[in-house]
Parts: structure tokens; C-alpha cells; sequence
């Protein structure tokens, strides 16, 4: 079901760059998080699977807001799986990246404002009940903090687990 029109007109006011991400869609929902190191841990899924009865698609794709303004449209590489009831298709996987990978990737820590997830569900099986979402949640980091902090964070205790694994 569609969110309060009047609630995302403040989202957009409160997050400009909503604007460019949504356009005239309206979303089924927009939260905001405090991003943590699981976020940046996190590879964006993608799932497609079809057939003459339906399809299911699952779609994760992370944008990237700096603080200039600009935002990097679908700035994660997605891991993924694209499958078919239909004869003679083929099963495709691949691998993805994590958030942290991607900004390490872009060089952007130090410039990195938000993170935002755009996701879409659909689940439309003849026989079933249909099932569509589309949602999107604003990731910004704690207070008294930057992005640029809890990556370099993250790269210490990456390598004092290293370190610990090294040292036998």
C-alpha cells in the first residue's frame, strides 16, 4: 500500500535527494536508520525466478549520497540469481560486493553523507496472493560521526583479524 502522500512530501523536504531516487513514484514506505557496521558488511541482493505460472524478484540496490549533493545511483555491485521454469533456460549466479567494498572501490569514505536502499519485492503466482513492495531506507551515520569513521573502523578490526589469524 502506498505511503501518506503528505509523509513522503516531508521526507523530500527533510531529504532532497529523494527527490531524483523516487521521482513521482510513491513508495510503499521511507525510514531512516542509523547505519552500523552490518550495513557496510551488507552485499545487495538480486533474485529473479519465472515461469508460464509467475515470477518472483527480490531487488536491492544501494545509492550512495555525498555531501556535495551527488548521488551515485546503484553504487554496490549486487550478488544474484536469475532462474527459469521455461525448457532449456539456464540458471545464472554471480557475486556481488559489500557496501564497504564498494566505497573503498570509489574512494568516497571521507566525502559520504548517506546511504540509502532502495528494495522491491514481487511475488505475482497464479494461485496465490499477489505481493508487491517497494521501500527505500535513509542510512545515516551516528551522531558525533562520519561514514569515514566507522569505514576506518572497520578496516582496524579487519585487519586485527587478520593479524590474529596470521599469528601462529
Amino acid at each position: 500500500m502506498p505511503m501518506n502522500r503528505f509523509k513522503l512530501k516531508a521526507f523530500k523536504k527533510e531529504f532532497p535527494f529523494l527527490h531524483d531516487l523516487i521521482g513521482d513514484k510513491i513508495p510503499d514506505s521511507v525510514r531512516i536508520k542509523r547505519a552500523d557496521e552490518n550495513l557496510l558488511r551488507v552485499t545487495p541482493q538480486y533474485y529473479y525466478h519465472d515461469g508460464s505460472m509467475g515470477r518472483t524478484e527480490v531487488d536491492e540496490i544501494v545509492h550512495f549520497v555525498l555531501a556535495d549533493g551527488t548521488i551515485i545511483v546503484d553504487a554496490v555491485l549486487q550478488s544474484g540469481h536469475n532462474s527459469s521454469n521455461y525448457a532449456h533456460s539456464q540458471s545464472r549466479n554471480w557475486e556481488g560486493e559489500t557496501v564497504l567494498g564498494a566505497i573503498d572501490r570509489q574512494n568516497i569514505s571521507n566525502k559520504l553523507q548517506f546511504i540509502v536502499v532502495e528494495s522491491y519485492y514481487l511475488d505475482d503466482w497464479e494461485g496465490s496472493e499477489y505481493e508487491k513492495e517497494h521501500s527505500f531506507c535513509i542510512y545515516k551515520a551516528p551522531k558525533n560521526t562520519t561514514f569515514g569513521a566507522e569505514i576506518k573502523k572497520a578496516r582496524a578490526k579487519a585487519l586485527a583479524e587478520v593479524r590474529a589469524k596470521a599469528d601462529f
